[in-house]
Order: structure tokens, then C-alpha cells, then sequence
């Protein structure tokens, strides 16, 4: 039985009128099955969702079609992208098993995996009972949902509890040290907490979740959350141990985001830390009635003076609320990333709950990466930074027009995936017995001494500050950097992020549709043998024109080619339609932050592509035809500049999680390029035992539970070709080595400028906006191949790894002001072994 009699014939009538459009014929077909499969047999009203009245007098969004007036017309030609609900998804973000072998048991079993499908937190579900009760009532369908949901748990006021803590005390004795009343110092203390501290209202949650399904509603296709991850978390929330969120930051939606999706899973919101940027007026009270409580981008105000009192508040408060149960929530990257790719991760309060834990004030936590996923950004673009110009600081009025511009848009789909929740205290054992010096944690009244923890001297305050031992230090930077992994890993890829993908790294020139769609397919599926998932589902060509559409004109520009058959009927063909993106400043930064979520898929691929390019000096476009004994190289080679290009990228990128082997890593897609024919094995009479003893060996050292410095002899050394003979290898390992080129390109013109600092140091700010310059002089004038080697944040990355790697030395000159200055390290003060430095980025170039 049909939802609504009498239907077969409006579609009928509908497809006929339609017949003179190809891509028209197509969307309404397809247009009747989505209507069928979302609503079945039932006879209810689907939650309504407005279109913008907005477009009804625009284009309706389908590349190759007039604008349609009514809404009546875009629903009979408007296709629906959406993630499909009903279908089963790979299970991603399970714990590592070497890690966290118990962890990864934990909450996990096969039931799991069978309700791996998504759910739509936007489409509320109500019971039979109240389906019952007639059309007045549905209305009410999203107030009822609220009201129901489980809210009833306990918000802790920890004020006296941080005024009497021991850190606040000892940091209050300090201070009066330099002859400054203790009461006064009592009151300043009193006062941060005041200010620091949430107000969790449950009204004002509950308000706030109905206004959020309305207004998200509006704005959003959908958000997604996958089941069997949604059900470990509800398992997690159920033990005795707090939860601690730690979410990839892409918008200031993150915020109540997470938040909004547990309150509709029952389980207890979290205290979230957000930057003291976003405390302005009314919206600071709404996000401390949420949980948010305001933390200073810059903890002491004094430059080089500590401000004990703040960092001991701080510390104290997060301490405590952890020590109640409370759930917590902050990003570990510190601030959004304003390029797509995951920032290198921040220790400092990771390091406050790793203390607490140390300190023996919470027997264990269960830690839960998140990633979150939106096929269009809601905060706008990052243009204005990438191109060197300050941040707008946020404001009043700056976020009313903000929300104004939200609230007449719409930004496709939202994916939120939870990663599998893991102990801490597991995860510092594994670290402590995998090499580090044991390190003694404070017992614990009538709980079980560990003896393999302890803090040394006492802080007031947060990392950096207390003297720690080193190993723990160097435990919570492996604790941040296998999280950010995870995080990684579990992202989807959304449908905007693999067309940008593909038109930055395949298509730079532009594109037909038919060969765009082929190209789509590959990449899709390339993804999925990568382990990774898609957000995404339908016809190839309608996600295709979807994510155009999302991405606007600015990024992607659509065409129709004319030719010499110019009839209506050839026009509207869709082998005609032909994408151009846009490659030049500053919208390519825009384009490039949906591109380089994809990177990660192809990452360790690019680095090997780009380090045989190194080796064998090779220019893959000049280089089509010639023979391949021409071109042989030494793996070892290989493998040694892609360790160096590993290093230079390091800020950029994570390559591995920490306790995976980098170099068998990069082994592994060496493999990958072999079986891609891209490269291929000298072959003698000894290749194939070799390739045997260094699979075994490789295998061998995988399963191994220590690192040894004992070699079984050592890998033998293997001799390649690159194929040069085969124009579809060739067009592969161009994709390649594209994938990381732009970034190679800002690194090498960083380097590169370090030419000005011999002999005479600058100050930096000064620095950077003379590599800026020159980086945009480039461009402008043609020299420069990927417009976004501009960006502002890479060249800062390039900046911070050369004084990483003790190339240069930063440092505070007291005679100006304290300026930060810059300069070059004695050793490569020298204008030769400079040149050399250089020379070994430049020879990963295109």
C-alpha cells in the first residue's frame, strides 16, 4: 500500500512534463523512491523541515536546470543527500590494541557491530502512544521529547572546595611573599572562582535543547551519530569513573554540540573549558547555564611573570569537579583549525587531569575521542588569517550578525563520531611498563595502592609550571598525540571534503562531469580500503552536484560546454557539464580547508611518493616515456627521506599514533605503491627470499611487546624502477605527490628565507610577515604552482619546527621591550651549511 493514494499518477504526470531534461527526468525518479523509503507504509506527518525562501527565486541547486519558483517544483527535482540511516557503516574508533588491550573489550561485543547503522539526533521519536493521540498533539512532538528526557542528574557547587584546596592556599603564601595582603589575595582568589566557575542550569538545558531542534532543524540536514558508538558511551556513563570528551575543534558549535547529543541519549552533560574570547555579554550566562566555564587564552598577564593565583584556581576547580564525578569536556588542540587538519595537541589540561589522577583524587577516567564532521563550516571561512590579517575579536553584535547569517543559510550535514571510551589508568600503565621510569602515585584512602606513579615537588598549578618528572611529562604529550590519532582516524569524509579533494590534487585544470563522476567512484572507494567512512550515500552525479552546491560558485564554478551542435536537447546533456575550482587568493584557502581532511587517507603514500622523487631526482612531468632502468632506487633511500620528510611535517600532520613504528609504517606504503605497479622490484634470483625475510622480520618486530636495539641481522637492501611507461601509474603517482606538495612548497620558502637571518637576528613578527610577502609575491607574479603555500598557519608550523629541530633559536631581547627575536643557530650561522639545510627540503618539490 502507497503512503498516499492516488501518488503514482501525480508522478507520472510529473516524469512526462520532464522528458526535454535528462538530469529532470532523473531527480524526480529518484525524488519518488526517497519519498517511499522514508516513509513506508506509515501514514504519520514527518517533523517538517522549512526550506529558505530564499532560493525559491534563485537556482534550486541542481547544476543544468533553470531556477524553480515554488517549493512544490524543487521537491519534485531536488534530490536528498543524506547518510543513509537504515544501512550498516564500518565500526570505527575502537581502542588500540597494544595500548589498550582491555579498554578495547571493554563496552564492545558483537551486538555492538550489528546497530553500527546512524541515527539522526534531529528526528525525534515518539512512541505509539503518543502517535495516537491526533494531529493537535504532534505538534508538541519536540517539547514532549524534552521533557522526557532524563535530566536528573547532580550538578556539584565545588566553590569552597577550591578556596580550601591546598594548591590555591600554598599559591596565596607565595604571592604574599612579595608583600601583598593575604586578605586581599583571598579576595582576588574568591573572585576567579567566581568567575571562572559554571552554573549548569537543568531548565535552562532542557530550553535550550527544544530551541536547538528547531533552529538546528532549520539550518541543518541532519546530525548523525552512530548507534553502536552512542551505546558504549551510554555503557561508559553508566560505570562509577568520570567521562572525559575531547572533541577535534571545527566551529563554536562544537560547544553545545556535544552537549545536545548526550542530553538526548540520557546521559550527563559535561563542564566544557572554552576560551575566554567567546566571554561576551548574554552569551557567556547561556554557556555557564550549559556548563562552560571560561579559561584565559594566556594564563599569565604579565609577560615571563606566572600568575600562581589564576593557574591554581583553574587547576583546582577542574580538579575537583573530576574528583565529584563530573564529566568534562575541552579541545585538546587548544583552538580551531583554520586549514581541516587535526592541530598538533596541547598538554595543559590534559596534564590538570592527569595530575588529579596522579594525586590520587580520581580512582580513573574514561577518556572518549570525538571527531566531528560538517560538510560545510558554520563559522565562515578563515581567509582573512590565512592571508596574514589579525582575528576579528569576538563580540556582541560581531555574534548576533554571525548567528543572523547562520540562520539564512543552510549547511548540509553534521557527523559526530565517538570513539570507543578507554581508562586512563590503564593507559598510564601501559606507558609506564613500556620503558618510562616508574613514576609513584599517591595512594588513595581505602583503595589499592599503585606503585607506579608519583608526583615530585608541588605545583600551583597547570603543565609547565609544576617541576615534573620528565617521563610524565613525556606521558601526557604521548597521551595527546594518540588521542588527536584517534580523532583522525574515526573522521568521515564528507562529500564536499572529497570533491574539493579531487579538484585541488586531480583536477586542478578543471573537470568534466562524466570523468569527475569516475574519479568520484575511485576516491570513494579508496577511502574505504583505507579504513576509513564516508558521510554520505546516493547516485555519484547528485552528491557530486550537492557538494557543489554547498560549496557555492566562489569555490566551484559550474558550466555548460557549447558546442557545435547547440539544440536544446545537446545542451542539457549532462556530458557537457564541466567544474573549474577556484585556485587563486584567498578563496583556495577555503577550498583547501574541505581538501585537506582527505589528506590523512593518503598521507604516508604522498610522503614515499615524494621521497622516490627526492632520490631519484625526478620530474614526473618531463619524465613520461622514458625507460625505467633509468630510474632505479635504493629502498633504504626511500625510506630515510621519508623519515626526514616525516620530521620537517611533523606540526602538520600525524602520521602515526606513538606507539606505532614509524618506519614500518612507511614500509607498509612502500608495499602499497608496489602493488600499484607505481614502482617495481628489480627482480634476481635472491628478490623473492629477501622480500620473505623482510616480511617476516617487519612481522616479527610488529608483534613485538618491547623495542629492542638487537637487529636479526638487519633488512636488506632492495632495488626499485619507476614506471615510466604507463601513463595511468604515472597519472596516480602525480595525485601523489600533489597531495603534500603545497605544504612541501611553504616549508621550502621558510627555509629558504632563513638566508635573511645570517648573521643578524630579527624580531619574529617581523620575520613572518617578510616570508609572508614573499610567499604572496610569488604567487602574484606566476612562480609559485599552489597559491595556498601562502598560508599564514603553515609558515608558522615551518617556524616552530626549525626551532624544534635547533635551526633556529628564539628568545626575548630585554633591551627592546622584550621583543621576541629570531636568529639561526651557531651551527647553521654559516651561509654553506645553510645552503645544504635548504637543499634537503627543495629536493622534495615538484
Amino acid at each position: 500500500m502507497e503512503p498516499f493514494p492516488g501518488m503514482q499518477s501525480v508522478y507520472e504526470k510529473w516524469e512526462s512534463r520532464n522528458r526535454g531534461t535528462t538530469i529532470a527526468r532523473l531527480q524526480s525518479s529518484r525524488g519518488k523512491q526517497a519519498w517511499q523509503n522514508k516513509f513506508g507504509d506509515s501514514l504519520s506527518r514527518p517533523v517538517h523541515r522549512r526550506i529558505r525562501d530564499k532560493r525559491n527565486t534563485q537556482s534550486n541547486g541542481i547544476i543544468g536546470l533553470p531556477g524553480t519558483g515554488s517549493l512544490l517544483g524543487q521537491f519534485k527535482v531536488t534530490p536528498t543527500i543524506l547518510p543513509d540511516v537504515s544501512c550498516r557503516r564500518p565500526f570505527l574508533g575502537r581502542c588500540c590494541a597494544k595500548c589498550l588491550p582491555i579498554s578495547r573489550q571493554m563496552y564492545f561485543d558483537n551486538d555492538i557491530t550489528e546497530i553500527a547503522g546512524l541515527q539522526d539526533v534531529l528526528k525525534v521519536e515518539l512512541d505509539q502512544s503518543f502517535r495516537s493521540r491526533g494531529i493537535i498533539m504532534r505538534p508538541f512532538c519536540h517539547i514532549t521529547h524534552v521533557i522526557t528526557c532524563d535530566n536528573s542528574h547532580k550538578y556539584h557547587d565545588v566553590t569552597k572546595a577550591v578556596l580550601n584546596s591546598f594548591r590555591v592556599n600554598e599559591a596565596i603564601e607565595k604571592t604574599r611573599d612579595e608583600d601583598k595582603p593575604k586578605r586581599q589575595l583571598e579576595k582576588r582568589a574568591q573572585s576567579l572562582v567566581l568567575t571562572l566557575k559554571a552554573k549548569i542550569s537543568k531548565t535552562l538545558v532542557r530550553l535550550t535543547a527544544w530551541v536547538l531542534l528547531k533552529i538546528l532543524g532549520r539550518i541543518l540536514s541532519s546530525i548523525q551519530v552512530q548507534e553502536g558508538q552512542m551505546a558504549m558511551v551510554k555503557q561508559a556513563s553508566q560505570s562509577d569513573s568520570p567521562l572525559l570528551f575531547l572533541p577535534i575543534h571545527r566551529s563554536h558549535l562544537d560547544y553545545i554540540l556535544i552537549a545536545f547529543i548526550l542530553f538526548n541519549h540520557n546521559i550527563k552533560i559535561p563542564y566544557v573549558a572554552a576560551g575566554d574570547n567567546l566571554n561576551i555579554p548574554f552569551f557567556s550566562s547561556l554557556m555557564k547555564g550549559l556548563g562552560g566555564f571560561f579559561i584565559r587564552r594566556r594564563l599569565d598577564q604579565t609577560p615571563g611573570k606566572k600568575d600562581l593565583i589564576y593557574r591554581a584556581v583553574l587547576h583546582s576547580y577542574m580538579a575537583a569537579l573530576l574528583e565529584r564525578g563530573a564529566y568534562m569536556e575541552f579541545f585538546i588542540e587548544g583552538g580551531r583549525s583554520r586549514t581541516g587538519k587535526a592541530l598538533k595537541p596541547k598538554g595543559g589540561l590534559l596534564s590538570v587531569v592527569v595530575d588529579t589522577y596522579v594525586d590520587g583524587h580520581c580512582p580513573d577516567l574514561q577518556i572518549v575521542p570525538i571527531s566531528i564532521s560538517y560538510e560545510k563550516i558554520l563559522d565562515g571561512n578563515f581567509k582573512r588569517e590565512q592571508m596574514g590579517e589579525l582575528k576579528i575579536p569576538e563580540t556582541f553584535f560581531g555574534a548576533i550578525k554571525a548567528i543572523w547569517r547562520v540562520l539564512t543559510s543552510s549547511y548540509g550535514s553534521v557527523r559526530v563520531d565517538f570513539a570507543q571510551p578507554f581508562s586512563l589508568q590503564e593507559y598510564m600503565e601501559s606507558a609506564s611498563t613500556s620503558g618510562s621510569t616508574p613514576i609513584r602515585r599517591n595512594s588513595i584512602p581505602n583503595k589499592p595502592t599503585k606503585d607506579h606513579l608519583k608526583r615530585v615537588g608541588s605545583g600551583s598549578s597547570l603543565y609547565g609550571t609544576d617541576i615534573v618528572l620528565e617521563d610524565q611529562r613525556q606521558m601526557v604529550n604521548q597521551l595527546a598525540n594518540h588521542i588527536i590519532h584517534t580523532c583522525v582516524q574515526t573522521q568521515p569524509m564528507m562529500s564536499t571534503s572529497l570533491l574539493a579533494f579531487l579538484l585541488l590534487n586531480k583536477h586542478r585544470q578543471g573537470v568534466s562531469m562524466v570523468e569527475l563522476v569516475a574519479s568520484f567512484d575511485w576516491l570513494k572507494q579508496e577511502v574505504l580500503n583505507h579504513n576509513h567512512d564516508i558521510g554520505f550515500v546516493g547516485e555519484t552525479q547528485d552528491v557530486i552536484e550537492y557538494a557543489a552546491t554547498l560549496l557555492r560558485d566562489e569555490l566551484v564554478s559550474v558550466e555548460i560546454k557549447q558546442k557545435a551542435s547547440n539544440t536544446p536537447e545537446y545542451n542539457n546533456n549532462v556530458d557537457n557539464i564541466f567544474l573549474t575550482p577556484t585556485t587563486t587568493l584567498p578563496n583556495v584557502f577555503e577550498l583547501a580547508y574541505y581538501s585537506n581532511t582527505v589528506i590523512t587517507v593518503f598521507q604516508l603514500e604522498s610522503v614515499i611518493a615524494c621521497s622516490i622523487c627526492a632520490v631519484a631526482d625526478l620530474d614526473l612531468f618531463t619524465c613520461q616515456g622514458q625507460s625505467s632502468e633509468e630510474c632505479t632506487i635504493s629502498r633504504n633511500e626511500v625510506l630515510e627521506k621519508a623519515s626526514l620528510l616525516c620530521d620537517y611535517l611533523q606540526y602538520d600532520f600525524t602520521f602515526v599514533s606513538p606507539c606505532q613504528d614509524l618506519q614500518l609504517e612507511l614500509s607498509d606504503a612502500l608495499e602499497k605503491l608496489v602493488n600499484g605497479s607505481i614502482i617495481e622490484v628489480v627482480e634476481n634470483e635472491m628478490t623473492g627470499d629477501r622480500r620473505d625475510q623482510e616480511y617476516a622480520q617487519r612481522l616479527a618486530k610488529s608483534f613485538a611487546q618491547n623495542d629492542s636495539d638487537e637487529e636479526d641481522g638487519g633488512e636488506i637492501d632492495q632495488q626499485y624502477t619507476i614506471n615510466l611507461t604507463d601513463g595511468e601509474c604515472i597519472e596516480k603517482f602525480k595525485f601523489l605527490q600533489n597531495v603534500l606538495s603545497p605544504f612541501i612548497e611553504t616549508y621550502w620558502l621558510v627555509a629558504f628565507s632563513l638566508t635573511k637571518l645570517l648573521h643578524s637576528d630579527k624580531p619574529e613578527t617581523e620575520f613572518i610577515k617578510e616570508v609572508h610577502q614573499y610567499a604572496f609575491d610569488r604567487v602574484e607574479k606566476g612562480m609559485a604552482y599552489f597559491a595556498e603555500s601562502v598560508s599564514m598557519d603553515c609558515i608558522k608550523n615551518a617556524m616552530k619546527v626549525y626551532q624544534h629541530l635547533k635551526i633556529t633559536e628564539v628568545y626575548f631581547n630585554g633591551n627592546r621591550n622584550d621583543t621576541k627575536m629570531i636568529g639561526l643557530q651557531d651551527r647553521y650561522n654559516d651561509r654553506e651549511t645553510l645552503q645544504m639545510f635548504i637543499h634537503s627540503i627543495e629536493c622534495f618539490r615538484m
